[in-house]
């Protein structure tokens, strides 16, 4: 088939939403790179001028401040990308997130010039680009609502949960400390409701990884 037909198959398999002609297009100016887990897509501060489109792999996205506090903001799957990136991109501005491959991702790389020319050509573009922001928003939303509302250990088992869903897998190999640091949490509070949790069979603790059973 050649790397160009590859590429257009794993276009339509990831977004099989868009026209043909976009298929086109974006197997013609993109190019697809392979980022290693836990390598850097993306840095606070970094000047965005490319649009990843995820087609293997999982992303996760989150905000770090000045004293690298973490707050985890959402994951990204096969046939999504980051709105954040996307309106970055659309402003011609500076990232405002992290993101960080949980495994070995490859995505289609496309210059960020693309993002405008296609608004108004392609309806199916213009259609992802709208849900992928109202998705986020309401990623963000959820972020917000914890944040404020929810008590620590609603917050644990709901990140747990997002992160077994996002990787297809019920054992999570985040540590507690990387667990703590995402939901700004500390170890000791985070190590305190996993045994709670386990002691409720919500969740098995072993070293580096934890089992999440219902």
């Amino acid at each position: 088939m050649g790397a160009h037909g590859d590429l257009k198959k794993l276009i339509k398999e990831n977004f099989p939403d868009f026209e043909n002609e976009l298929v086109n297009e974006i197997s013609k100016e993109g190019e697809l790179v392979l980022f290693p887990a836990d390598d850097l897509i993306m840095d606070i501060g970094q000047k965005v001028e490319q649009i990843p489109l995820i087609v293997k792999g999982i992303v996760k996205v989150f905000r770090e401040d000045e004293e690298d506090n973490e707050i985890f903001l959402y994951y990204l799957n096969p046939g999504e990308a980051c709105a954040i990136t996307l309106i970055c991109s659309a402003r011609e501005g500076f990232s405002k997130i992290k993101a960080i491959p949980m495994e070995d991702t490859t995505a289609v790389v496309l210059p960020i010039s693309k993002l405008d020319e296609w608004m108004p050509k392609y309806q199916s573009w213009y259609f992802f680009v709208m849900d992928s922001y109202q998705d986020r928003f309401e990623e963000l939303l959820k972020v917000v609502d914890a944040i404020a509302f929810r008590q620590m250990d609603e917050r644990l088992i709901e990140y747990l949960e997002k992160t077994a869903v996002a990787s297809q897998s019920r054992l999570i190999k985040e540590t507690q400390s990387q667990i703590a640091l995402e939901l700004n949490s500390s170890r000791e509070v985070i190590g305190r409701l996993l045994k709670k949790m386990e002691q409720q069979g919500r969740v098995k603790v072993s070293r580096n990884q934890i089992e999440l059973l219902k």
